[in-house]
């Protein structure tokens, strides 16, 4: 039983963490809060190159909808100024940060964490 937010069925390449996965690394994702948690914020074993591509324009899409759908269903709540500068400069510090952009969702950051609906796809938010 999965423990964690791994979403691997099987060993090998990891796309949500950009790693070979042996099948011992898989395991750890699966049962060790502590190791998927590295992973999730690029700091796991066997990752070099993270937070330099956004996910596929499909992923993109997906996930911007379902940030408008929960901001239109939660009433189309604003954050407010000082929380919305809070997430932003949490995100400037974030190594999926770029150019103003999430890597992990994909998500336009000045937009996103205007929403008070909307979370960080990592949790730091």
């Amino acid at each position: 039983m999965n423990k964690t937010g791994c979403e691997c069925p099987l060993a090998g390449l990891c796309n949500r963490h950009g790693v070979e996965k042996t099948a011992h690394l898989h395991k750890l994702c699966q049962n060790h809060a502590g190791y998927f948690k590295m992973w999730e914020e690029c700091r796991g074993p066997l990752q070099t190159d993270c937070g330099e591509k956004l996910p596929s324009l499909l992923k993109q899409a997906a996930n911007v909808a379902k940030a408008v759908v929960t901001h239109v269903a939660t009433g189309m709540s604003n954050a407010t100024p000082e929380e919305k500068n809070r997430r932003l400069s949490i995100c400037g510090g974030c190594p999926f940060f770029k150019e103003g952009r999430c890597t992990k969702c994909g998500c336009f950051l000045e937009v996103k964490t205007g929403f008070s609906s909307s979370k960080c796809p990592i949790g730091k938010w």
